[in-house]
């Protein structure tokens, strides 16, 4: 999963915005070049949690500010919920 995780993260940003999903990097900003407000970015939250099963704190999402962060995030939270428990 975790190599189709950042076309799948470009796909739900996509969704949110005007971009296509194949002109959107990594290194765009979020809100500066992908446009991406408030509400939008709660809505890739829920994104995220609907699609990936994450249940990312909203304040470190908060955090994030590009698409890189944003499956970084993502793919530390799939590390998570993978990592044994003791």
């Amino acid at each position: 999963m975790n190599d189709e995780l950042p076309n799948r993260i470009a796909a739900m940003v996509a969704q949110l915005t005007v971009v296509k999903a194949a002109d959107i990097r990594p290194e765009h900003r979020l809100r500066e070049d992908l446009g991406l407000d408030s509400v939008c970015s709660m809505e890739l939250l829920s994104m995220l949690a609907e699609e990936l099963d994450l249940d990312v704190p909203m304040e470190e999402a908060a955090q994030v500010t590009t698409v890189a962060g944003t499956i970084e995030m993502a793919r530390r939270h799939l590390a998570l919920k993978q990592a044994p428990t003791a």
